[in-house]
């Protein structure tokens, strides 16, 4: 009788351990995931006059996920400019194969509020899909189309050598076309294919007069899902060229 009764307890000591062993699965296996969004580094092209031009290359880098990024902007009178940004982005873990592209464009106006500041806003569309297959849950797999629409202000001190910017994105974006062989996957992000992010970021430029190199540090809130599987930060180093496209007058 009493082997019965310490089999019994036994049994009941694991019932009762079942939602903390699960909750703990869940822990070890919520890092094998996908990742559904991967900020790009912001663009801050500190425009100072008509004509100026910038272009610029980096590689940015998240917990993870790394990225390549190539950036332009123009400036098209004295107060209005363009820019377009494009970025590539693949898994970092070993477990699956994950990859992103995405493509945006955006127009605003910029100012200059005294011979050191430099202020800027843009409007940004952009297009991006993504694509991941997880090997260790049986190959499965997802795919999506989404596209986000922002507004990015932001305030730059403006030296010789050297450039500080501190920007802000606030934009929406919205999932479509997903498909895969992950049901759980497709539920979630069908379930959560729309919601807010505000995104803060530092900018830092030294260098040469027209070359230097840039390092960024951004922060992406997300909103309206909080715990979205998605990357919170991104560090991004690169290259930054500016090119003035206007020809010197003639003495």
């Amino acid at each position: 009788m009493k082997k019965y009764t310490c089999i019994t307890s036994y049994y009941i000591s694991f019932i009762a351990m079942q939602p903390i062993l699960l909750f703990l699965i869940g822990i070890v296996f919520s890092g094998c995931g996908p990742i559904y969004y991967v900020p790009n580094t912001q663009n801050v092209p500190i425009m100072k006059e008509k004509g100026q031009m910038n272009l610029s290359l980096g590689l940015n880098g998240s917990e993870y996920t790394d990225g390549f990024e190539l950036q332009g902007a123009y400036g098209l009178s004295d107060s209005w400019a363009l820019q377009l940004n494009t970025d590539w982005v693949n898994s970092s873990e070993d477990s699956s194969s994950g990859s992103g592209n995405f493509v945006e464009i955006g127009g605003g106006y910029y100012k200059s509020l005294t011979k050191s500041v430099v202020f800027e806003t843009y409007g940004l569309l952009g297009y991006g899909s993504i694509d991941y297959k997880d090997y260790f849950i049986d190959n499965s797999s997802i795919s999506a189309n989404f596209y986000r629409l922002g507004i990015q202000p932001s305030i730059s001190f403006v030296g010789k050598y050297f450039n500080a910017s501190l920007s802000s994105r606030l934009a929406t974006i919205n999932y479509t076309n997903v498909s895969g062989t992950s049901i759980y996957d497709i539920n979630y992000l069908t379930a959560n294919n729309s919601f807010w992010l505000l995104e803060p970021a530092l900018t830092l430029q030294g260098g040469s007069k027209n070359i230097k190199l840039q390092l960024q540090f951004q922060l992406s809130y997300n909103l309206t899902v909080p715990d979205f599987s998605q990357d919170y930060s991104l560090i991004s180093l690169g290259l930054k060229v500016n090119l003035d496209t206007k020809k010197e007058k003639a003495n």
